[in-house]
């Protein structure tokens, strides 16, 4: 099998190094080629650098430069994630981000055409703070519409 061609961008996601240290388990599937630290993480990447060992520090534009790359992981701080999946897309990646998806629904929907129309994969994790239908719970609980909650039980599947 064709090991997959990866490179992740950013490392201030809180699941950035489990990503990483996956990648690098998993030599059979992927073949990391490096990670680069994103505007504003360098004081992150400082505090955990040794996360990081076991590929080369790179530069976003070498990264988005690379052609040979069959994708790139988007593990960057929240605020900056649609960013570089935005910039990866246009420069043709197959891209697989950390959530959330955007901050702004319009740029959220600039991703999905972009991502359709280019015929490119657009993969990402997932949130439930975020979920509509979590919200609408926590707020009923908070305002006593749920009654007194004693026991909660839940199921969370991949």
């Amino acid at each position: 099998m064709k090991r997959i061609k990866v490179a992740q961008i950013g490392i201030g996601h809180d699941h950035s190094s489990a990503a990483f240290q996956s990648m690098l388990r998993q030599k059979d599937i992927y073949e990391l080629i490096g990670f680069c630290v994103c505007e504003g993480e360098e004081a992150q990447f400082e505090k955990r650098k040794e996360e990081f060992t076991g590929a080369p520090r790179l530069t976003v534009e070498e990264i988005l430069s690379d052609k040979s790359l069959d994708g790139v992981v988007i593990e960057c701080n929240e605020v900056i994630l649609t960013k570089y999946a935005l910039l990866a897309l246009e420069q043709g990646f197959h891209v697989y981000m950390d959530k959330p998806g955007s901050e702004s629904p319009e740029d959220f929907e600039r991703m999905i055409h972009l991502a359709k129309d280019t015929d490119r994969v657009l993969l990402l994790g997932y949130m439930y703070r975020y979920n509509p239908a979590v919200i609408s719970a926590m707020k009923k609980i908070k305002n006593g519409e749920l009654g007194k909650i004693y026991s909660v039980e839940a199921h969370m599947d991949c």
